[in-house]
C-alpha cells in the first residue's frame, strides 16, 4: 500500500515538475477589442497573480522565455505532434513551442465559473515577437482574481502528461466567449 502511495504521489509530482519559467510576459486582454488590461512578468518561481478585474471577457496571452539544455533536447521517442493540451481536473495547461516545452497551473481563480473558463490555443506573433493565447475566462462580478505559475519541463514530461491526458486543443478550432 505505501509503494502504490509513493508511486501515485511521484506520477503526480513529476507531471508538473520543472524548472520555474522566470520572465515569462503574461498580458490579459479585454473584451472584443482585445485592449490589454494588465501585464506582468513572472517572477523567480514563475508567478504571476491578476486581482481586481472588472466583470467582463478576457484572454490571457504569453510570451514565453526561451529555454535551453535539457529543457529543449528531444529525442525521437518524445515526439508528438500535440502543441497545446489542457488537463482540467487540475487546471493545468501544457504547450510547446519554439521556445521550449511549458506546464502553466492555474490556481486561485475567484469569480469565475468553471463554465466561463476555456482553455484555447492560438499562436500569432506581433512587432515584439511570438506569443499563444491559452485561455479566455468570463468573470461574472467585478474583483475577480486568477493566479499562473509557469514552468519549463523537458520534451519527455510534456508527452507523459499530454498522451495521459489525451485532449489535443491544438488541432480543435475553439470559438471563444462571447
Amino acid at each position: 500500500m505505501m509503494n502504490l502511495f509513493v508511486l501515485l504521489f511521484y506520477s503526480l509530482f513529476s507531471l508538473f515538475a520543472g524548472k520555474s519559467a522566470a520572465n515569462a510576459n503574461v498580458y490579459i486582454e479585454k473584451g472584443a477589442h482585445r485592449e490589454v488590461v494588465a501585464f506582468k512578468k513572472t517572477g523567480i518561481k514563475g508567478q504571476v497573480v491578476f486581482r481586481h478585474l472588472d466583470a467582463a471577457t478576457y484572454r490571457v496571452l504569453i510570451v514565453f522565455p526561451q529555454q535551453a539544455g535539457k529543457l529543449m533536447e528531444q529525442k525521437s521517442k518524445h515526439q508528438t505532434m500535440t502543441k497545446a493540451s489542457y488537463n482540467q481536473k487540475n487546471k493545468t495547461y501544457y504547450y510547446q513551442g519554439e521556445e521550449g516545452y511549458f506546464a502553466i497551473k492555474f490556481s486561485d481563480i475567484t469569480r469565475i465559473k468553471n463554465e466561463n473558463f476555456l482553455a484555447t490555443f492560438k499562436e500569432d506573433h506581433d512587432e515584439e515577437g511570438n506569443f499563444a493565447v491559452i485561455a479566455e475566462f468570463g468573470a461574472h462580478k467585478n474583483g475577480a482574481s486568477i493566479s499562473l505559475s509557469v514552468k519549463a519541463i523537458t520534451a519527455a514530461q510534456f508527452k507523459k502528461a499530454t498522451n495521459k491526458i489525451g485532449h489535443d486543443i491544438s488541432t480543435q478550432s475553439i470559438q471563444g466567449i462571447k
